[in-house]
This record gives structure tokens, C-alpha cells and sequence, in this order.
């Protein structure tokens, strides 16, 4: 980041008895590192004693140590939230207040504190409001920091400073904001300056400021009573004449605007024009559409340029002030390091996005990287064609060639326009390749495919059931797309989509029937976008088809959603009526079959297509009437029979599913025989029920069937091809044969790069899917990398809110959870939770599973309030996916689990046991016996009698999933290894030790072969064995298994993480019992300073930790230092579980003992008593805890 005003100066807290307060008790941000206590130092300096030799030369230098202090170093708020948090608002205050008064100049020289050490501040400031949920604190920090972004005074800053102070100013209290309104004042007074334009009048520029905003809201009230007199079935001349209407004004009010940042500049050095792309070209600009234009100027000098970038950066300071710039859309460097979600400003009149390469970004900035819209017609028309240097545009801005083909004069000289034209059409004729010219390329073949993927109306997709429609995306985007294409292969000039289609009628491309389907679609989703941006009174797409037929009647639901009423899906039905036929009609056409476009009329009533449709909008038992009349009228329709198959199989009727599906299989092989990729496909679909089925074996037998068939059609290098070796290397995933699924999926990798690059939707999935293969190997490092990987590509084509996104958002999650850095967990899963709901909606199953993963992350933290906060998450996910599927659903099952293990944790046990056996009951009724799932709920049940000390009984369960497993995986398999070790771990609670460690040592075997040494779960094994060993008295075995575990976990973590912490533990442990205090204390103390350093003080780690020093001084002789440390977990536990939980019956007991060794009876006896009182209300009489209390 380039600061014009940087300085030096570091703030940090100097006084021992006010970190918080400098000398003379005076806030001075640039205090020096030397005034620090020196046992600050001392304490850095006795930390270097386990420096290498090597080390210790480098760190004697004495600025290599304070360079070193520096790096490491967090910031201010940072330091104090981690290390003094109860200080914290009272030096953001004081920060607050240095901001206010103190006098910054540009050029930074009367500053005390450079302009970037306040943005870093007021950055982590913002971080830690975002965390807290804080309005209030976060429209604060956004007000500060654009104080800072004024400060710095940079034309790009500026433009930054305006947008953060109008979302200051949609959130602020009354009595603000005129504060705000003079701080834009002076940035609209800085700007000016700074392009050189004439010294403002304030009272003029005010009421500009709340004219421009009062016009724009008087003509989309007048919008909104037209749509309301609209009668319900408009004629497509009546929706074109209200688009006319809105392009007509939109134009005049981007006049005024424009006149009005004329107005403080010099007249134009030269003739120009400006011209609108995009939606205002076709005449299909809503009153909140994103504004799209770039400007010809009559000669290229470098002074006409600078005159208008200037013009430019003072006109998008007036869009800004409209209020409708959402903050992401300014590239604002904290608003991306605070990873800020703007969900205050409304998405409408703004400039379109700009500095996202890639991206089209069609205002006069272009992208600030590789090109610009401020060109002569000659120079603008070469973005269609190629550069200076002869290479081709498309390649290096693949969206900008096809954007720029559509545009409308706005204002200024019509002949430039018309020479842009002109010019254009002398590109489309350069020559492309053999038999190709330029038109030709960008109509028939660049981007095609991406767009028929992207666009692909995807009925019978499981995954786009009753999703949220977005109304610009999946009625609105494809005929556009289309016929943009369509018309620029037909030479067809006319830039508005009704005259296009009146056009390719006239030429005999579509039949009069076709012309008047397309003139229907495109007036119902115009008039449907332009309902839904009215209602949201914003640039807001979501209509959400669940809502009303589901019963979903909150109000304030309907309100936040645009629900979609009976005659809106009719609506939808008649879209999707022509657009199934118009898509493979298209397709066929530009493929060089373009009869299939000139015959049909688009017009598909079957019962088949009905089906399709009834299935995309989720009525389950509509598109199964439908279907059954369809296959009742022809028994040998596989398509409805196939279609049947995967309703059984989203309701989790597995049985159903697969009759259905081997009946289409049957009639597609006779029909089409054995080698036919539609039959490849259902091939496909049978595996993913029995993948459904638990059978993993018999779903890797059919996807590799479909593989064979697929690769002999299509060969290696084929879309096709590369998702049979995704689907396989899946499923050898799941199967924990983690090698082969590692290469299939890179196989994937490779095809999807060859044929498409790296930046593709598929690519990033299958990176996604290889950091969760790597994940399972215990590579935490290469998981990261490749899920990142699969981020930046979603992000770069999608921008932040995409299904992806969210996707790998919840995988980076899982990662950091896996690592046990549980605020990075809750972080990414929030973020994947907050992009879902707004693609989604809440009522979507999607939504529930991000519920479900964040109540996981919120029960590890151990602590009463996250706890609950993770069973509130699971009860949503619950009553909703009860609405959707009913009980009798593996999602349902699956939700019932999650809520009976934090029951667990909340010693509800009676309560776990109900969700358990519901779960249960669910999985039988759906899978039967032999199911992976049944064997998961059999392990749970175990689990929870364990928890019970009903060991028997547990042991029975357990063994029951094992057996399951078995039959299902075979021996070598994750969860069988799992299975034996909960076995062993009941098996060493019986005291019977041998079976104990054969459990555990197969449970190690399988761990090792499937994943290596260096692997958590052997980590786990290697452990466990441990402790079996230190029950058997062998102590150097036990010495050995936790050493290795270890070894390992440290290997795969480095030193800072919970489980090497617990390895620690264990090793002190099994000292202590070895009689080896010293070596007990030392790495119990390791295993104390990683506790302390990841989770502070309260936490159940470090009481257990205390709990292991206090038996360590017990065993010394020294009982007062033992029971300090147990009064410390007691502490601990207490604020974290309250009174009645097992960990505080054990400390009660643990000062028991003590106070009974020192010969104090009476306080022995009373805590030991509280120690037993517990154990009776949590366990009943007859339990081993209980029993401890009585010895």
C-alpha cells in the first residue's frame, strides 16, 4: 500500500501502572521502545536460553533483536484485546480523541501518528466490532477510518473516504449526521482541488447532495406505481415501453450529474461522447442497475486524457453520494483485511466494479490494471480485436471484447459514436483462424462453453432444489446472453433484445411462434427483476419459491424475501417452458446445427418437462405425479423413470431410488446399448445411491463402469472424463483409499486446466476436493494450500457471494478445526453461513448444513455459553429441514446426532439418549442394518453409555458398529480403526487390558497402512495405547506410545497446539506414575504454557493441566502447592460448567484427599461430600464416579 504520509512512529503502552497513559499522564501515540520496564526485557531476554548457538550470535546483534521485537509485534489493539482486553475501549476511546483534535496535514508533517498505524488500528478495531456483532462500534470504525482515508488526500482515497462515510451516514443517529454530511463536504472540496477545479460554494453543493438523492427517489416511487398498475399479464410492448421510460431518464439524470462535475472544471479540451454498455444499451436498466459507460474522445493527447479521468473521479464522487456504493466495491484496503461485509448500504446506482481483472468493469477506470474506457472510437473498438503488440483482448480480458459490442449514446458528439461503430464492425472482420473471422470466434466459440455451463437450466441438479431463484441470473441472463450471440453472427446491429428478436425473425432465424415465446420470457423476467429490485429497494435478486408452499408465514421472513405467490411460479413454470427447448436448441445452433433453431417454436408442454420443472421449485410430490402420468403414457420414458430415481434418492427412499434408476438403466442400454454416455451417466447416478447406501464398494464398481464408458466416447480430454475421475477420486476418498483419490482428483485437475485454464468453476472444485483429501491425510499444510487455491479462483470468477465460495469458506473451516484453532474455524464458517443465507435463504438445506457445522466448532470451545449457542444452531437446522423433509430423512437423523452429542456436553444425558435413538430409529427406517450411518449410531449410543458408566451395555453397541463396519468397509477402513479403539477404550475401563491393547494395537495397524506414521489418527492410536500400557504398569512402553504420538503431532502442528499440549500431559503423567517428578513437572509445565498461550486461563485444558501439576506437588510432599492448582481447576470448571459436572466433582474430591492427608478432617469431609452429591445427580447411585467419592 503506497501512503503519501507515512511516519515511523509505532504506538505502544510504556507504563507498567497505566499501559494506557504516556508521559506526564498525556496520550503520546509515538512513545519509544526504550521506555519499556526493563523486566519486560528481562523476560524476553530469559526466553532466549533455548536459542541454538547459532541463534544466539544472531539475536546478540542488538538491532537484529529489536528488528525482531518489531516483526513480532501486534498492533496496539491487537496487543491489548489479547493481553489486557479490559483496557481496550479506554484507548480506543483515547485514539478516538487524538483523531479529533489532533491538526494532520498531507504531507504528514505536523502528524505524531503516521496515517497507516491509525488505519491498522482502527482495521482490528473493526475486526473485533464485526466479531462482537456490533453495529454501533462498527459504523464507529468506518467513520474513523474514513477520517484517516481523508487525511491521506489522494484522488483514490478520497473516492474511498466518500463511501465510508455514507455507510456511516445510513446507520447513523439523527443528531450525526450533519457531522458526516461536513466531512463529505470536505472531501468533495479536497477532490476538487486536487483536479484542479474551481473552489466550491457550499450551500450549492449540499443541495446537489440531497437533490440528487431526492430525484432518484421521487422516479422510483413513480416506477413503483406503475408496476402496481400493470395489469398481471402485460403485452411485451407494454414492459418495453416501461424500460423505455426508465432508460429515457436514467440517461437525463446521468446528464445533470455530469453537468453538475463540469461545472467546477474547465470546458472540455475536445469533442466527445459518452455511451452506455450493458443493460442501459439493451434498455433493460432497472432505477438500481449498476452504471455502465465508458468515453470517446476526438484525439488522444495527454491532457484531453487527464481532463477526463478528472471529470470522471468528480462524477463517481456524485454516484457515491447517491448512497448506494457498497464498500467492497471500492477496493478500500481494511475493508478487505477486515474481510467487511456490507449488508447497511443498498446495492442500486452505482458505478459498476472496478480493479477485478478478469472482470469487464465497463466505466472510464476500466480496471485500473489493464485497461481503460477513455479512448478514441479506434482505440475503443481494438478492445474488441487486438492490442498494439498483436495479441488478442479476449485472452487477456475475456469478458471486455462481447461487453463492449453493445452500447447506446448517452451524451455529447453523436459522430463519434457513430465512428465507434463503424469500427467495430471493421474488427469483427479480421481474420481469426482458418475459416474463422473475429465475429465469428466471439459469437460461436469464446466463452461458449463456460456459458452453457453456467447458464444450464440444471433441472434435475439434487443440489438446486428449492434453492432461492436469482431472478438477473436464471431467467434474465441466459436469452440475453443468447441472443447477443445470435445477433452478433447475424450481423444484426440494434442493441435493445425485443428489436434483436424482431430482427432474427425477419431473417428467418426464429419462426414467428419462437419469436412471440422469447418476447414472453423476456417481458415476465424483466417486469419479475424489476418487481424484485422494488422490493427490496435495491440491487437484490432473491425470490425465494419455499416460503409459501412450505408454510414458512413469518412476516418478517416475507418481508426480507421476496416470496413468490401461485401466480409467480406459474410465471417461472411458463419460463422454464421455453427455456429447456431454447437452451439445446441454441446449443445445436451454435454447434453448426442451425436448422434445430429455424424450426422449432420453442414450446414444450410435456409431462416430462413439467416433471422437470415441479422438481427444480422442490414440489416433490407434483413432480412425481407428473412423472407417473408421463410414465404411464409411454412405461419405456427412462428420463421420467430416471427422474423418479433421484426423487427417492433426495428423500433418502434408497430402495425406491434404485428401482427407478436400474429401469431407465435397462430401457437406455437396449435403446441406445451398453457403450452410450446417457447410460454412463445413470451409471453414475446408481453409484451415488449406493454411495447413499454405505456400500462404497459397489458405487466405485459403477462410476468406474461410467468412467470406461465416458473415456472409449469421449477420450481423456473431456469435460466428461475429467468428472468421472472427480467422481471416483470422491469416492476412493470416502472408501479412506486416500492415494487413488488423490490421483484421480488431480487427474481431473489436469484435464479441466488443459481444456479450459485454471480459472473455471470445475478446477476450483476439484482443488476444494483435493485439500479435503489431503486434509484426511493428516496434511494440513497441502490442504490449506489447495482450498485457498480453490478460493482465490471463486472469488476471482464470482466475486465474494457464490455457492463456492461458501463452500470453500467451510472447508478452510474445517481445516483450522482439525488444527483446533477454533476462532479461525468459527471465523471461515460464519463467513460460509452468511453467504448461503443470502443466496439462499434461511429454509434451505444448505444453510442447515452450515448451522450444523458451526454448532460443531461452538461445542469444542467448552464453554457454557458457546455450548448453548452451538445447540440454538442445531435446533434451527432441525426445524427446518423438518419442515423440508419430514422425519423420516438422513439429514433429519443427522441433526438429531449433533444436538444429542451437545446435549452431552451439557451433561443432558437423558435427553442425548432420546436424540440418539431418534437418529437411530430414522437410519433403520431408511437404511436398514448394514449402513454406515446405523454403525455411526450404534457408536454414538456406546459413547453415551460409556458417558453413563454402563459399560456392558456400551461395549455391546460399540461392537454392533464395528461388526457393521466390517461387513460394509472391510478391515481396512477410518472407521473401523475408530470402532476398535472406542472398543479398547471400554475394554481398559472393564480392566480388561489385554483385549484392550489388541483392540487398540488393530485399530493402529489399519491407521498405519491407510495414512503412514506421520497421521493424527495413528497419533490418536499411539496414545491410547499409552495409556492402556501405563494401566498395565509397563511404563517404558507407555513412555514409548506417548512419545510417539508426540513425535508426530508435533510434526503435523508445530509446538503450539492442543494436541501436542496434551501429549505433553500425558508424558508428565506417566513420569509421575514412573516415580520421575522432575520430568513430570517439566513437560506438564510444556503442556501449561501451550494451554495458557492458545485458550488463556478459562479453560477445561488448562484445569486439566492443573489438575496433573497439583498430583505432581501431591506426590513432592507439598500440599499447599497442590492445592492451589486445584482450587485453580475448580475455578475454572465452575465458570465454565457451573456447579454440577463431573470435572468439578473430580476437583472436589482431588481437595479432599489433600485436606485429608494434611490432617484437616473437616475440610476433607466437606468436600468430599460435594464431591459424591454431585455424582449422585449426575449418575445415580451405582456409577465408578460415585464409588471414588465413597473411598
Amino acid at each position: 500500500m503506497n501512503l503519501e504520509n507515512t511516519h515511523s512512529s509505532i504506538i505502544l503502552p510504556i507504563n507498567t501502572n497505566s499501559l494506557l497513559i504516556a508521559k506526564n499522564n498525556t496520550f503520546d501515540p509515538s512513545n519509544p521502545l526504550a521506555t519499556l520496564p526493563l523486566k519486560i526485557f528481562q523476560k524476553i531476554f530469559l526466553s532466549f536460553n533455548n536459542l541454538s548457538e547459532d541463534e544466539l550470535t544472531k539475536i546478540l546483534d542488538v538491532r537484529s533483536c529489536a528488528r525482531v521485537f518489531k516483526q513480532y509485534m501486534p498492533n496496539n489493539v491487537k496487543f491489548l484485546q489479547l493481553y489486557q482486553p479490559k483496557r481496550l475501549q479506554s484507548y480506543l476511546d483515547k485514539l478516538s480523541s487524538h483523531l479529533n483534535q489532533t491538526p494532520f496535514s498531507i504531507d504528514g508533517s505536523h502528524n505524531l501518528l503516521s496515517a497507516d498505524r491509525l488505519e491498522e488500528n482502527y482495521t482490528h478495531a473493526l475486526k473485533l466490532a464485526i466479531q462482537k456483532e456490533d453495529p454501533v462500534q462498527t459504523r464507529l470504525c468506518i467513520e474513523k477510518l474514513g477520517d484517516i482515508y481523508l487525511i491521506k488526500g489522494t484522488q483514490q482515497t478520497l473516492l474511498q473516504a466518500a463511501g465510508l462515510y455514507n455507510y456511516a451516514l445510513h446507520d447513523s443517529p439523527l443528531d450525526q449526521r450533519e457531522s458526516i454530511k461536513g466531512k463529505l463536504s470536505k472531501v468533495e472540496g479536497s477532490l476538487v482541488e486536487l483536479c484542479e477545479g474551481k473552489p466550491l460554494d457550499l450551500s450549492i453543493t449540499r443541495k446537489q447532495f440531497e437533490d440528487n438523492r431526492g430525484e432518484l427517489k421521487k422516479f422510483r416511487q413513480e416506477i413503483e406505481e406503475k408496476i402496481q398498475l400493470i395489469r398481471p399479464n402485460p403485452s411485451p410492448e407494454e414492459v418495453r415501453e416501461l424500460y423505455s421510460e426508465i432508460a429515457l431518464w436514467i440517461k437525463n439524470f446521468f446528464k445533470s450529474l455530469v453537468d453538475q462535475a463540469q461545472e467546477v472544471l474547465e470546458a472540455a479540451p475536445c469533442e466527445y461522447a459518452m455511451i452506455g454498455f450493458g443493460s442501459l444499451a439493451r434498455e433493460e436498466m432497472t432505477p438500481y442497475s449498476d452504471l455502465e459507460f465508458g468515453i470517446l474522445m476526438q484525439e488522444d493527447t495527454f491532457g484531453n486524457r487527464d481532463y477526463f479521468r478528472r471529470l470522471t473521479t468528480l462524477l463517481h464522487l456524485k454516484v457515491i453520494n447517491l448512497g448506494e456504493t457498497i464498500l467492497p466495491a471500492l477496493n478500500i484496503p481494511c475493508i478487505k483485511e477486515a474481510n467487511f461485509f456490507d449488508s447497511v448500504t443498498p446495492r442500486g446506482f452505482a458505478f459498476d466494479g472496478e480493479g477485478v481483472e478478469g472482470k469487464g468493469c465497463k466505466t472510464p477506470f476500466g480496471n485500473r490494471q489493464t485497461f481503460e474506457l477513455i479512448q478514441t472510437p479506434e482505440k475503443m473498438a481494438q478492445y474488441i480485436g487486438k492490442d498494439e503488440k498483436g495479441q488478442w483482448w479476449h485472452k487477456k480480458e475475456q469478458h471486455l471484447p462481447l461487453e463492449l459490442l453493445t452500447f447506446t449514446h448517452m451524451l455529447g458528439n453523436h459522430e463519434l459514436t457513430k465512428q465507434y461503430s463503424n469500427k467495430i464492425q471493421e474488427q469483427l472482420k479480421i481474420s481469426y483462424s482458418e475459416g474463422f473471422n473475429l465475429r465469428q470466434y466471439l459469437a460461436k466459440h469464446h466463452l461458449l462453453k463456460a456459458d452453457m455451463i453456467t447458464f444450464y437450466p440444471g433441472m434435475h441438479n439434487l443440489e438446486r432444489q428449492g434453492m432461492l431463484f436469482k431472478v438477473k441470473n436464471d431467467f434474465y441472463r441466459f436469452p440475453h446472453l443468447a441472443l447477443d450471440r445470435l445477433a452478433l453472427l447475424k450481423k444484426i446491429v440494434v442493441s435493445d433484445t425485443f428489436s434483436r428478436i424482431e430482427q432474427l425473425k425477419k431473417k428467418d432465424i426464429l419462426t414467428n411462434n419462437a419469436a412471440k415465446k422469447l418476447n414472453e420470457w423476456m417481458s415476465i423476467a424483466l417486469l419479475m427483476r424489476l418487481k424484485t429490485y422494488s422490493h427490496y429497494q435495491a440491487q437484490q435478486e432473491m425470490m425465494n419459491p419455499l416460503i409459501k408452499p412450505f408454510r414458512f408465514d413469518d412476516s418478517n421472513l416475507i418481508k426480507k424475501q421476496f416470496a413468490l405467490d401461485d401466480e409467480a411460479l406459474e410465471k417461472i413454470e411458463k419460463i422454464y417452458q421455453i427455456f429447456i427447448p431454447f437452451y439445446q436448441t441454441v446449443q445445436n445452433f451454435l454447434g453448426g446445427h442451425e436448422e434445430s433453431l429455424k424450426l422449432s417454436d420453442l414450446e414444450d408442454n410435456s409431462l416430462q418437462t413439467q416433471g422437470d420443472i415441479a422438481l427444480r421449485l422442490h414440489l416433490h410430490q407434483k413432480a412425481k405425479d407428473l412423472y407417473s402420468s408421463a410414465i404411464k403414457n409411454n412405461p419405456e420414458n427412462s428420463s421420467a423413470l430416471h427422474a423418479m430415481g433421484l426423487i427417492y434418492q433426495s428423500q433418502g427412499n434408497l430402495k425406491k431410488a434404485s428401482d427407478y434408476i436400474k429401469k431407465a438403466l435397462d430401457i437406455d442400454i437396449k435403446l441406445l446399448g451398453e457403450k452410450h454416455p446417457i447410460v454412463a451417466a445413470i451409471y453414475n447416478n446408481l453409484g451415488t445411491i449406493y454411495q447413499d447406501q454405505g456400500n462404497v464398494d459397489k458405487s466405485i464398481i459403477y462410476a468406474q463402469k461410467a468412467f470406461e464408458i465416458d473415456h472409449k466416447f469421449f477420450g481423456e480430454i473431456h469435460i466428461t472424463t475429467a468428472r468421472d475421475y472427480n467422481n471416483l477420486g470422491t469416492l476412493y476418498h470416502l472408501q479412506g483409499n486416500l492415494d487413488q483419490a488423490a490421483i484421480y482428483t488431480q487427474k481431473a485437475i489436469d484435464i479441466d486446466r488443459k481444456l479450459f485454464g485454471e480459472d473455471v468453476p470445475t478446477v476450483a472444485m476439484q482443488y476444494s476436493n483435493l485439500g479435503q483429501i489431503y486434509k484426511s491425510r493428516g496434511n494440513l499444510e497441502q490442504a490449506t494450500i489447495y482450498t485457498q487455491k480453490a478460493l482465490s479462483i471463486t472469488h476471482k470468477l464470482f466475486s465474494e457471494f457464490h455457492p463456492m465460495v461458501a463452500i470453500c469458506y467451510n472447508n478452510l473451516g474445517s481445516i483450522w478445526l482439525e488444527q483446533k484453532d477454533l476462532v479461525q474455524a468459527a471465523d471461515y464458517m460464519e463467513k460460509a453461513l452468511a453467504i448461503d443465507l443470502k443466496i439462499f435463504g434461511e429454509n434451505h438445506p444448505k444453510v442447515t448444513r452450515n448451522y450444523n457445522n458451526l454448532a460443531m466448532v461452538y461445542q469444542e470451545q467448552k464453554n457454557i455459553e458457546k455450548i448453548e449457542k452451538a445447540a440454538d444452531y442445531i435446533e434451527k437446522a432441525l426445524a427446518i429441514d423438518l419442515k423440508i423433509f419430514g422425519e423420516n430423512h438422513p439429514t433429519v437423523a443427522k441433526n438429531y446426532t449433533n444436538l444429542a452429542l451437545i446435549n452431552l456436553k451439557q451433561d443432558k444425558a437423558k435427553l442425548a439418549a432420546e436424540h440418539f435413538k431418534k437418529a437411530l430409529a430414522i437410519d433403520l427406517e431408511i437404511f436398514r442394518e448394514n449402513h454406515s450411518n446405523v454403525a455411526k449410531d450404534y457408536n454414538n449410543l456406546g459413547m453415551l453409555y460409556e458417558s453413563q458408566g454402563k459399560l456392558v451395555k456400551a461395549a455391546k453397541y460399540v461392537k454392533k458398529a464395528l461388526a457393521i463396519a466390517l461387513k460394509i468397509f472391510g478391515e481396512k477402513h477410518p472407521d473401523v480403526a475408530s470402532y476398535y479403539i472406542n472398543l479398547g477404550t471400554l475394554y481398559k475401563e472393564q480392566g480388561k487390558l489385554v483385549k484392550a491393547a489388541k483392540c487398540t494395537n488393530q485399530a493402529l495397524d489399519i491407521d498405519r497402512e491407510l495414512f503412514g506414521e506421520n497421521h493424527p489418527n495413528v497419533a490418536r492410536d499411539y496414545n491410547k495405547l499409552g495409556i492402556i500400557y501405563r494401566n498395565q504398569e509397563n511404563l517404558e512402553k507407555a513412555i514409548e506410545c506417548a512419545k510417539n504420538a508426540l513425535t508426530i503431532n508435533f510434526k503435523i502442528f508445530g509446538e503450539n497446539h492442543p494436541d501436542v499440549a496434551r501429549d505433553y500431559n500425558n508424558l508428565g503423567t506417566i513420569y509421575q506414575e514412573q516415580g520421575n517428578l522432575v520430568q513430570a513437572a517439566e513437560y506438564t509445565k510444556k503442556a501449561l504454557t501451550i494451554g495458557l498461550k492458545l485458550f488463556g486461563e478459562n479453560h477445561s485444558s488448562v484445569a486439566i493441566i492443573y489438575n496433573s501439576l497439583a498430583s505432581i506437588y501431591q506426590r513432592q510432599g507439598n500440599p499447599d502447592e497442590a492445592a492451589e492448582f486445584i482450587h485453580k481447576a475448580l475455578a475454572i470448571n465452575l465458570k465454565l460448567f457451573g456447579e454440577n459436572h463431573p470435572t468439578v466433582a473430580t476437583s472436589y474430591n482431588s481437595l479432599g484427599q489433600i485436606y485429608k492427608e494434611q490432617g484437616n478432617l473437616i475440610q476433607a469431609v466437606e468436600y468430599t461430600n460435594k464431591a459424591l452429591a454431585i455424582g449422585r445427580k449426575l449418575f445415580g447411585e451405582n456409577h465408578p464416579t460415585v464409588a471414588t467419592s465413597y473411598k
